[in-house]
Parts: structure tokens; sequence; C-alpha cells
């Protein structure tokens, strides 16, 4: 059977489950909405004094408003494609996270979640063999509280997909989101295919990165072998060029497995 790491529980829950959905979801609101305030405030490039730099959380909500409305203009004008309707739900998820962090309005929030809930629905409807698709709707009938037969319906079509044709990313979506929700059957049995497929394919030297970034998330977080991530960490670092995003999550993570060290050293010397 595949073991989590083991490691103190809520550390594992807090930091790992969270460490792409909510801390790049930040870095990604600060960037975007940086940059887009940078660019209208000071144009030409110009460098922003202090006060343009931060911008106001009524600026972050202004402008991802502007954006959902400029989208479904565009879609009220135009049949919806699955490429516009993205950059809806991504805006709405900002709308969100902005709501929550700053101003605490639940009502906007159930709002905001019941939208994306009908973009998801579409966008499986435009392309159903699309596993990602289905697993961000699969999110938000967890979300909504949705019947539980309809959830797992959902996740027994993604496993299916998954395994007539892999994709990793969407894969390891799957296994957090199994994780996180305590299907412990489900997850035990995705961690074990997805990681005889890599394995596989890493032992066979026909991994490309993506594939081996992957598989060192497993070995990190599911089976208890920090050192195969570093050193295999190590190794992508080494082939890949510095500005590939491929570079920067897996320098991320050597990041966040050192500093799992520094937490545990912490703890067993208090």
């Amino acid at each position: 059977m595949v073991k989590k790491t083991e490691r103190p529980r809520d550390l594992k829950r807090q930091r790992w489950a969270a460490i792409v959905a909510a801390i790049l979801a930040f870095g990604m609101v600060a960037s975007v909405v940086g940059g887009y305030l940078g660019h209208a405030l000071g144009g030409d490039g110009a460098v922003m004094n202090q006060q343009q730099a931060d911008p106001e959380p009524e600026d972050y909500l202004a402008h991802y408003e502007g954006e959902v409305e400029r989208l479904e203009e565009h879609i009220d004008e135009h049949d919806p494609s699955p490429s516009v309707l993205r950059e809806l739900a991504e805006n709405y998820r900002y709308l969100s996270l902005v709501q929550q962090m700053y101003f605490n309005d639940m009502e906007a929030v159930e709002e905001y979640q019941e939208r994306l809930l009908s973009i998801y629905d579409t966008l499986v409807e435009l392309e159903p063999d699309n596993p990602r698709f289905r697993l961000d709707l699969i999110n938000m009938y967890e979300e909504k509280g949705k019947e539980e037969a309809e959830i797992v319906e959902e996740i027994n079509v993604v496993r299916e997909q998954l395994r007539e044709t892999p994709d990793p990313m969407a894969h390891f979506s799957l296994i957090t989101m199994l994780d996180t929700e305590d299907r412990e059957e489900l997850f035990q049995e995705e961690v074990e295919w997805l990681t005889g497929y890599l394995e596989s394919r890493v032992v066979e030297g026909t991994a490309d990165n993506e594939e081996r970034l992957y598989y060192t998330y497993l070995l990190g977080e599911y089976l208890n072998d920090q050192a195969a991530a570093k050193s295999m960490i190590e190794e992508i670092l080494e082939d890949e060029s510095e500005d590939s995003w491929i570079y920067r999550e897996a320098q991320n993570y050597l990041n966040y497995l050192q500093s799992e060290e520094d937490i545990e050293e912490d703890l067993y010397f208090d």
C-alpha cells in the first residue's frame, strides 16, 4: 500500500495541498493585477511610484470585474469557445479570492461559484474528453455539496480518461483532490497507477522532464523518498533552461522539501 509521507499531518494538509491552489493563486493576483495597474497608471513602462506599486483592494476588484464584463459581452456576441470560457473562469476565481481575502463578501463569493459551476458545465459539454475541465467541475461539485453519486460518477469518468490518455498534470490534480477530500481507497489506487506509469517511463528513459517532475512529487509526498526526489530534481535543474516553467516548479519544490527538513529539525530539537 502507498503511504503518505510521515510528517505532521496538519502541516502536510495546510502546506502541500494548498501550495499550488492558494500560494500560486495569490501570486497570480498580485502579479497580474500589479502588471495591469502598472501599465494603466505608469504608461509606456514608466516606473511607478510607491502608491502606484501598491494598488488598493478596490483596484483588484475593479480590474477583475472589468475583465468579467468584457468576456461576458464577448460571449453574448459570439458562440462560447473553450479558450474564452477558461479565461472567464480564471477571472471569476480571482474575483472570489479577492472577495474572500479583502472583503469577506460571502454572498458575492456564492454568486461567483454558481457562475463557475455553469462555466465548467459548459466546458465539459464542449470538450467531454478533456479531464482537466471535468476536474474543475468535480471541485465545484465538492464545494457546492453536490450529491455523492454525482461526484463519484464524474471521478470515475476522469479515472478512465487518464488511463486511456495519460496526463500527469491532470492525474496529479486528481490525486491531490482525492487526498484532500479523504477518498482514501481511490487515492491509493490512483497513486499506485500513476507511480507505475511514470516509473516505467523513467526507467525506460522515455520520460520527459514534465513527467519526471510529477514523479518527484509522488516520491516526495506519497512514497516517502525525499532523497530520491531531490536527486531527480537536481537532474531536472541541470537539464532545463532557467526560464522554463519546469525549472521554476522544480526549484520551488526543492525549496519546499528543504523547508520541510528545516521544520522537522526544529520540531526534533525542540
